[in-house]
């Protein structure tokens, strides 16, 4: 047991860096009625304490004992004095840390909650030094740190490695025992492993089987990212570390000193800074927080260093072109914030980082020698210059991805891959293709990585020879496949830095071409919603109302007060078009006619894809609000609005719809078409006849058409593919009927008139969640009808093969499972040649919509067909 002059003075401690009242100090009553220890007792304690220099008294009324200042030098140490922000935004996670280390009897465990990117692992070390500081710990007590987030694919590891489960008793709780083991991403363990670390918060004990151990001796230190795991209500010192955007500009501005001026460390050359790129900077949200800010700073010198690679004796010069657009929109706010600003940068025009800076982080210095290396390699073979520098500036990009947080893939049987090709080389490769499929927008088939993974450990243990590749395959490889080599290159990097393994250009090529190939899949790229609506919070609410809904969170909103002023609006609403937009476009839904002329100036000025839908519910509540106030009868209100309203809409769909017909030579095959459209159609829609075979031109025909006409759908010679317009052949007019003419427009088939396909499509559109609709229509009805034609179907019957095959493509798409046909075999053999009809039939809708219909579908559809 302490004795009691120890806990004494360890109370005092804990108190006046635990509970701001007792900051200036402690009484003597509080003591000993806090220890149960008699006053006079208590008053030699204190006295004894100050002779030896550990306390110090105040000279108020009643008197207060405090540490005294050399004492408290000691217990602060040095360490928590390097750190951004000490005694700014991270004073109170500072002095709360100091307090659970220095806790009496035993430190106290740490729960660390902060967004990605905000310096937890920092924060983690340096509470540890703090404990080796304080004398709490022993200099070569252990800090094991185990990451959760490198082992999401792998739980059973997970578990062999932290708890030592299974045959390994070197868990990461064994290695920590006398010191502190930090798990960051508690948040990331399943349901049993944080029952397991709850169990070991509550008692010190580990269960193994029907055997406890004990792991008094270990301390932990564990982080979240998000919140909800239950873990806060289990650990008595939560420590919250603020994001990037929360901190002031000062220590912002302290962050990118620090990090340019070890860039010109590294670089061994003077940086030299904008100041508009030092402001873009300052006024950027990063996701990432800390690491994005330091990944954007080093990406900016890379990019500037390529410009001087060639000449040693020049500064890098830093402008804001070498940054992202993420970092120049952040410029957008630099009039708002003009004051604070000026204030803290002057009126400097650079800023200069000498290359033996003040500042020392420890950092990849050999980043700039590895970009010199490869630019004089690929000089010596001839490439051609642009070729180089635009290798480089993708490889410098994917440098700065390669630690992004990205969704991970589950399809691959790791742990029977890993009793043959080491686990780092797995974990490598998985690096490289989830950042090329981030990158390049396409899904690597599973046998590309597993040949990865068998190709790079097979370098480990060959010594390569002769050059396996020429050097015209090289040349052409990184002139023509610049992304491929690029994540090649930096994956060799990755292998040089995690395993000594020392690659040539020619290994790099033979890298480059597994990933060569690749199908894009634009798919992945989705278009987001916009509400934009008059008011204070009717847009927010109904992006929330939608974002909860769907759990899509793709819905953002824009808030137009009565009292805003329009040109401040216009760029709020540029600013924040061009930071939710994701590259597939934005559609905007809104509820009066001044927004949409705010909107067609903005889509003026940016290169974004901008949709329109007007739900006009503001002037119709004027409308009946007006109406009201004058008229006593409510079914006489509520009629003449109604009929206004639906007047009004089908004036709308009437004239503000078009069709555009199109032919490659000469106006006269496009106007006849148009001609024939409208003798025949009584849709009422407006059609343009349009005759241009210049794409840019068509392009630039076709936006100014959308400006006053929602365009249905192409009809004629050739599909342009623009703006995702749906397109009707010029032989589906011109093969049916002409009293047919309005169910092509509208995409129905045309073997039955009493069917009313826009209620089918209505119905399916709001059924589905993953088959579009556009390439449903433009798809379907022209499988359906040549089934139909084929086997003789009647209305009902082709009606219900339609609904039945969009089904099957929502399922398929969905990823649900087949509906099995226990007599699939049987049919297939007995009907062949319907098998082979059908086959050849559905393969235009697996060819659009890129799925793989299996053989018991195809006998299913047998069976509807030949009514089985």
């Amino acid at each position: 047991m302490k004795p009691l002059k120890e806990i004494v003075f360890d109370y005092i401690t804990q108190k006046m860096y635990t509970d701001n009242k007792f900051i200036n100090g402690v009484i003597t009553t509080d003591i000993a009625e806090a220890l149960g220890i008699r006053k006079s007792n208590v008053s030699t304690i204190l006295n004894e304490l100050i002779k030896e220099g550990k306390l110090e008294k105040s000279n108020t009324r009643p008197v207060k004992y405090r540490i005294c200042e050399k004492q408290e030098e000691i217990n602060t140490g040095t360490c928590f004095s390097k750190i951004v922000g000490n005694e700014g935004s991270l004073k109170n996670a500072i002095q709360l840390a100091k307090a659970a280390v220095l806790y009496p009897q035993r430190s106290l465990n740490i729960l660390i909650s902060a967004e990605h990117g905000s310096g937890i692992s920092t924060f983690a070390s340096l509470v540890y030094q703090f404990a080796v500081e304080s004398k709490i710990l022993q200099i070569d007590s252990p800090f094991e740190e185990i990451n959760c987030h490198h082992y999401s694919k792998d739980i059973s590891t997970l578990n062999n490695e932290l708890f030592g489960l299974g045959s390994n008793h070197n868990s990461y709780f064994e290695k920590a025992r006398g010191g502190i083991l930090f798990i960051e991403g508690f948040d990331m363990l399943n349901v049993k492993q944080q029952a397991l670390i709850f169990s070991f918060l509550e008692t010190n004990y580990l269960q193994y089987d029907d055997k406890l151990v004990d792991y008094s001796d270990v301390n932990l230190i564990l982080s979240v990212t998000s919140k909800g795991s239950g873990v806060e209500r289990k650990v008595p010192a939560i420590i919250e570390l603020p994001p990037l955007s929360d901190r002031p500009f000062s220590e912002r501005l302290e962050l990118i000193n620090r990090f340019y001026a070890t860039e010109a460390q590294n670089s061994n050359r003077d940086v030299k800074v904008t100041s508009e790129s030092i402001k873009g900077l300052l006024l950027t949200k990063f996701a990432f927080n800390l690491k994005e800010l330091r990944d954007e700073i080093m990406a900016s010198c890379a990019n500037a260093y390529i410009r001087v690679v060639t000449e040693s004796d020049k500064e890098i010069f830093v402008c804001i072109n070498d940054f992202t657009a993420n970092v120049k929109r952040g410029l957008l706010l630099a009039k708002k914030y003009r004051e604070s600003l000026e204030e803290l940068l002057g009126v400097r025009e650079y800023f200069i980082y000498g290359k033996n800076p003040e500042y020392s982080l420890d950092h990849l210095g050999t980043m700039y020698g590895d970009i010199k290396t490869q630019y004089d390699e690929m000089t010596n073979r001839g490439i051609k210059v642009e070729s180089i520098e635009e290798v480089m500036n993708k490889h410098i990009k994917k440098f700065f991805d390669l630690y992004s947080y990205s969704i991970e893939n589950d399809n691959k049987n790791l742990e029977h891959l890993s009793k043959i090709v080491d686990r780092r080389i797995i974990s490598l490769v998985t690096i490289l293709v989830d950042d090329f499929e981030k990158e390049k927008n396409v899904k690597l088939k599973s046998n590309i990585f597993y040949g990865l993974c068998l190709h790079t450990n097979s370098l480990l243990s060959q010594s390569i020879g002769s050059q396996r590749i020429n050097n015209d395959q090289i040349v052409e490889v990184i002139q023509n496949y610049p992304d491929e080599y690029t994540a090649a290159s930096q994956f060799v990097s990755m292998l040089k830095k995690e395993l000594n393994l020392d690659l040539d250009i020619a290994e790099v090529v033979i890298i480059a071409l597994f990933l060569i190939g690749s199908e894009k899949d634009d798919e992945d790229i989705k278009p987001v919603l916009l509400y934009i609506m008059h008011g204070n919070s009717t847009a927010k609410s109904l992006s929330d109302v939608t974002n909860s809904l769907t759990q899509c969170s793709n819905a953002y909103s824009y808030d137009l007060t009565l009292d805003s002023q329009s040109k401040q609006a216009v760029e709020e609403i540029k600013t924040l078009i061009l930071k939710i937009d994701q590259g597939a476009g934005v559609i905007i839904v809104y509820d009066m006619g001044s927004i949409k002329t705010m909107v067609d100036a903005i889509s003026e000025e940016i290169d974004v894809k901008i949709r329109y839908m007007n739900v006009p519910v503001t002037l119709l509540g004027i409308d009946i609000a007006r109406k009201c106030s004058m008229e006593g009868d409510i079914d006489s209100v509520y009629h003449s609005v109604n009929l206004e309203y639906e007047n009004r809409k089908r004036q709308q769909n009437l004239h503000n719809t078009a069709i555009v017909t199109l032919c490659h030579t000469g106006e006269g095959g496009a106007l006849q078409l148009k001609n024939y459209i409208d003798s025949h159609s009584r849709l009422g829609m407006k059609t343009i006849a349009l005759a241009i075979s210049n794409r840019d031109i068509l392009i630039k025909e076709i936006l100014d058409i959308r400006k006053a006409y929602n365009i249905h759908a192409f009809v004629g010679t050739y599909d342009p593919k623009l703006f995702g317009i749906p397109y009707i052949p010029i032989s589906s007019i011109f093969e049916v009927p002409s009293n047919n003419v309005d169910r092509i427009l509208m995409f129905e088939p045309v073997n039955e008139m009493n069917i009313d396909y826009s209620l089918v499509y209505k119905n399916l559109s709001e059924q589905f969640t993953e088959t579009s609709m556009t390439k449903l229509k433009t798809t379907l009805p022209s499988v359906v009808e040549e089934l139909s034609l084929i086997y003789n179907l009647d209305g009902d019957q082709a009606l219900g093969l339609f609904v039945h095959i969009a089904g099957l493509i929502e399922r398929v798409l969905s990823g649900n499972s087949t509906t099995k046909n226990p007599r699939s075999d049987e049919i297939i053999k007995s009907y062949s040649d319907e098998y082979r009809i059908i086959s050849k039939i559905i393969r235009k809708i697996e060819k659009v919509f890129k799925i793989i219909i299996d053989d018991y579908e195809i006998a299913n559809l047998i069976t509807m067909v030949k009514k089985i």
